[in-house]
Formats: structure tokens, sequence, C-alpha cells
């Protein structure tokens, strides 16, 4: 007898809520441990199976119905797949009590709940914006020294931002609403309560703004989730498109608009959380993470791992330092030409403008968590929710639905991830990565070359 997959993903939640239990925090290993994770591996699979019978229902709301089903056991049990949520908490207090923070971590409080918080966080300032201190702030004083109640705020806070993707999908394209309950949703925003969640919902409700011509609110929208995590800017050139090409005319006060606007909205909400623009000196807090994730980092990583077998492994840190440079000057390669391409389909004045101006935004916001020095698995929410809001067709589809079942394997329950357990052949891993990128972009491009005339 088949099981139904709607109770076949329960399942796998419910194990995945038993692993948090068992191998929630981070400890030597241990046979409870060890049992966790065989069944974070466990759960991880029934529920991927599960989604992936799923994901063509013809009902988005049986498909959020589903995920809301699926989300009980890990609404009730740890933080799992990484414990940022205990830093955000601490984050909060030390926003509380008046400390800058761009120049200190948890530690300086020190906060209440510094024990939850992974060591490497300890001293680590935040890159975060302000609207994000303002909520952690409120968190925290609302816990009032609770810490299951703070994460329990924070992951409504998730929720709603979730919600927010949802209804701004849906007003765009009908929305893709498969990926709100996939199993990156369910471990990154409804148990690893990441922030990134509230980012997407306002970047969608920019574009659901702007696809009606509210420049000014698009510009609001566009700065509050900037306000979260500043890598929300890379939205903007995107919704700029859409403002200034109406559906009739050509609107050219409305980017100015738009990007007034952001500009002031941002700026209310330094100026009133005392912070500026001290992000710009905390955006290197996490440079040193070296893991190959980041497909840089894990390029220089192997470059460095050879100049150790030639006796210059003094090296290694220079061939990391290298390669991150490349791959952010790949990076502005890429935001131009996905950019330029959007540009073009505008002038022309497509009928499917706004589907090619969200796919090319959510790839650039892919290529940023890629190209970027250091990667986590969550960073990949806000290109996949915007990839979400298109008609999402082809191999396009294909990749997002695989992308968001296997990213969760990467972490395990207690936050560790994969990375660091196999940084060699990771790196090597990256290289043949980017040859076979290679080869096969040279091979499609001498499939569509015109061959020669003949007489």
């Amino acid at each position: 007898m088949r099981l139904n997959p709607r109770w076949l993903g329960l399942a796998g939640t419910t194990l995945l809520a038993a692993s948090g239990f068992l191998a929630g925090k981070p400890v030597h290993p241990d046979p409870a441990w060890v049992t966790g994770v065989c069944l974070w591996f466990a759960g991880l699979a029934v529920l991927g199976r599960a989604w992936w019978a799923l994901r063509d229902a013809p009902s988005p709301r049986e498909l959020l119905v589903t995920g809301a089903i699926w989300s009980v056991p890990l609404l009730v049990a740890p933080p799992m797949g990484a414990l940022d949520v205990y830093a955000y908490a601490c984050q909060g207090q030390l926003f509380d009590a008046g400390f800058d923070l761009y120049q200190s971590g948890p530690s300086a409080l020190p906060c209440t709940w510094l024990s939850a918080v992974p060591p490497l966080w300890h001293d680590t300032p935040t890159p975060y914006g302000p609207l994000w201190f303002a909520i952690s702030g409120g968190v925290a004083w609302l816990a009032h020294g609770h810490l299951i109640v703070a994460v329990g705020l924070f992951r409504l806070v998730a929720l709603l931002g979730l919600l927010l993707c949802v209804a701004a999908a849906h007003r765009l394209t009908d929305g893709n609403a498969a990926i709100a309950a996939s199993p990156l949703v369910l471990i990154h925003v409804v148990s690893g309560v990441h922030n990134d969640v509230l980012l997407a919902g306002f970047v969608l409700t920019a574009f659901a703004l702007a696809t009606r011509g509210r420049s000014g609110l698009t510009g609001v929208a566009l700065g509050l989730a900037a306000a979260v995590k500043i890598t929300a800017l890379v939205a903007a050139p995107f919704a700029a498109l859409l403002v200034l090409f109406r559906a009739d005319r050509l609107c050219r006060r409305a980017p100015v608009s738009l990007t007034a606007t952001m500009v002031l909205t941002y700026a209310v909400l330094a100026v009133a959380t005392g912070h500026g623009l001290g992000f710009v000196r905390a955006l290197g807090a996490t440079a040193g993470l070296v893991q190959w994730l980041s497909l840089p980092t894990g390029l220089g990583m192997a470059a460095g791992y050879v100049l150790r077998l030639f006796g210059r492994g003094d090296l290694f840190a220079t061939a990391v330092a290298v390669a991150r440079a490349i791959g952010l000057a790949a990076l502005a390669a890429v935001l131009v030409a996905l950019w330029w391409r959007a540009l073009r389909a505008a002038r022309r004045r497509v009928p499917d403008l706004t589907d090619r101006v969200l796919t090319a935004c959510g790839l650039a916001l892919l290529a940023t968590a890629v190209l970027g020095p250091v990667f986590y698995a969550w960073y990949t929410i806000a290109g996949i929710a915007v990839l979400a809001g298109t008609t999402l067709g082809g191999r396009l589809r294909t990749g997002v639905h695989v992308a968001v079942v296997a990213l969760p394997f990467l972490t395990l329950p207690d936050s560790l991830g994969l990375a660091t357990k196999t940084k060699v052949p990771g790196a090597f891993l990256d290289v043949a990565i980017v040859i076979a990128a290679v080869v096969h972009l040279v091979r499609t491009r001498r499939a569509r070359a015109p061959g020669p005339k003949t007489g």
C-alpha cells in the first residue's frame, strides 16, 4: 500500500524533530548524537521524497496546508540546521543595552544566553541592518530573559516573512506555492528561523508594488529589505526596470522616486537605531571562515593545497584571498550581464517582462550567495523565493526543485556543516564543477554557432 505523501512528509519532519532533541547541540559524538544524526538524514530523505511527489499539486492551498501540517513537529523542537537564532537573541540584548552591534559580539555584555551561541560567534560583530536590530531588540525585551520565548517570537517573525513571500508571489504570477513547503524552507525558516526569509518577503513585495507602478512604495519595501540585510540592494536595479518601463509608457522619474524612498527609509531606520552605516565595517566579520561551499573560496583552497605540495603552504591564505577577489569580480560581471539582459527585454516590451525581470533578479541573488566569500544554504532563500514568484519552467524549475531538497543535507542538526569535514575533496569538487561548467558552455556555444556555408 502506498503511503499518502502528506503523511509521509509528516513522518519525515517528526524524525527531524526527534533528531533535534538528540543531536541539536554541538557535543562530542556519543550514541545519542550519532542516533540523532542518523534520524536527521533519514528525516530529510523522507521529507524530500514526500515533497517531490507533491510539488506539482494543482492546488496552492493544498500545498500550503500540507506545509503547515509538516511544520508542527518542527515548531515544538529546538532550532536545527543552524543556531543563529540564539545569536539573534543575544544581539537583541546588546541592542537594548546600547551596544554598537557593528563593533561588539554577544560576549561583550555578556548575553544571558551566551552558552547557547556557538563559540565562533561570541566575539563576532553582526552585518545585519537597523530594522533587524530593532526587531531583535524588541524580541529580547519581550522575552524577559526566557530563551524559549525569544525563539518562539523569532519563529513568529520568520513565519510572517514567509507569509509575506507567499502573498507577494501570488500577486505576481500566482507564485510557486510548492517552494513554501519545501525542505529548505521547513529546515531553515520554520526550524532554523533565518532572517533571509524576511528580506525575501520585502523584496517580493517590492516587485509586486513595482508591477502596479507604485515606485515610491517599491523603494520603501526595498529600503526595509536592505535594513534587514544589505544584500537586498542587488534587487534594486531590477525593480527599477519594472517601474521605468510601465505597460504603456516610459516613466523616467519612477527610478528616481524608487531610489529616493529606498535611501530615505534606510536612513530613517539607521538614525533611529543609532547604527548608521556601520555595516560596512562588519561585512567582513565572517571572512575568516574558509569553507569550500563558497565556489571562489573552494577554488582558492584547492590552489592552496597544491601549493602545499610544493612546500609553499605559507601562500594558502593568499590563494584564498586572490580567488575570492576573482569571485567578486565575476559576481560583478554576472550581475551586470543579468541586468543588461533584463533591460533588453524591457526595451523590446516583451509581454512576459515581469517574469523575465524576476528570473534575472532571482539568479542575481543566487549568484551573490554562491560567488560570495562565504556560503550557507540559507543564503539561497531570497533568490529562490524570487524565482518562486515566476512561472519557473524547464531546466531552471528542475534546478530550483533539486536545490530546495538537496541544500538541507549540507548541515547537521547541531549546525555543524559537512564542509568542515570534507575540506580537501570539497575544494577539488569545486574545481571539477568549474571545469564541467566551462566545457558545457563551450559545447553549447559551438552547437549554436552557424555551420559553414556550402556552395
